[in-house]
């Protein structure tokens, strides 16, 4: 790609901007023209620059990320950056490309810049600017259909759609799938970075339950094979959302 596409960083916390820019090391293509610690100030800037991708922090005093979001008359290809899982609902109803969880790791980051570049490839307006999460789905065949754990001291291969729930157990995750349990040396957030975020859901602090694998679901606890799981308090609004989003047609 001989044109730089343009990008700018918005997050309060220095730190978290240095992560980005340090990442964008690796793509030559990709030209930082702005970093901002305040969505106020990048609204206010916004305009004056040429900008091509946002990466955009959630949570921000004064003006949160999606507001701002909100705000724009005309949305970049937008990448949400967050610790909080629960904002992914309303962040791709605003059709953004990307929902990036921190820590944010390079081989995650570098897969988003590869979506990035084939909707810029694609040269239509629309799928520039805006993005929903089914043509997000559609439009990343690399992304695995299975992952590979340590369980037992070896690596298992495990199908995303057989596994039925993640649970966590002090710091291990047990991961049950329909043919076989494994037992692996790993937190129950970091393997919730490894799913692919339209197909798992957390619904506890301690588990994660795959959404094709529900038989039934109510405002308190979900039901699989395997058993039924507690939602969790802080848990209920985004379950119950995304339940009733890709169960109920």
């Amino acid at each position: 790609m001989t044109q730089k596409i343009n990008c700018i960083i918005i997050d309060d916390e220095e730190m978290a901007t240095k992560v980005i820019a340090k990442h964008l090391e690796n793509v030559p293509d990709f030209k930082i023209v702005g970093i901002f610690h305040s969505a106020v100030e990048a609204f206010l800037m916004i305009d004056d620059l040429e900008v091509d991708v946002l990466f955009l922090d959630i949570q921000m005093p004064k003006m949160t990320g999606l507001s701002m979001l909100k705000m724009l008359k005309k949305q970049p290809l937008t990448v949400l950056t967050t610790a909080h899982r629960e904002y992914a609902i309303e962040g791709f109803q605003l059709e953004v490309v990307d929902y990036l969880l921190k820590p944010i790791g390079l081989n995650r980051f570098l897969q988003t810049i590869g979506r990035i570049k084939r909707l810029i490839h694609k040269g239509d307006e629309q799928i520039n600017t805006k993005k929903n999460e089914t043509e997000i789905a559609i439009e990343t065949p690399e992304v695995l259909d299975h992952i590979f754990v340590k369980s037992e001291r070896a690596f298992v291969k495990i199908d995303f759609s057989t596994i039925l729930q993640i649970e966590a157990i002090k710091n291990h995750i047990k991961i049950v799938t329909t043919k076989e349990t494994h037992i692996s040396l790993m937190s129950v957030s970091e393997f919730e970075m490894k799913l692919p975020p339209k197909d798992f859901i957390r619904i506890h602090r301690s588990y994660i339950i795959n959404i094709a694998q529900v038989k039934r679901f109510d405002n308190n606890s979900v039901t699989n094979d395997s058993g039924v799981f507690p939602i969790g308090r802080s848990y209920k609004e985004i379950a119950r959302d995304l339940l009733n989003k890709r169960l109920i047609k």
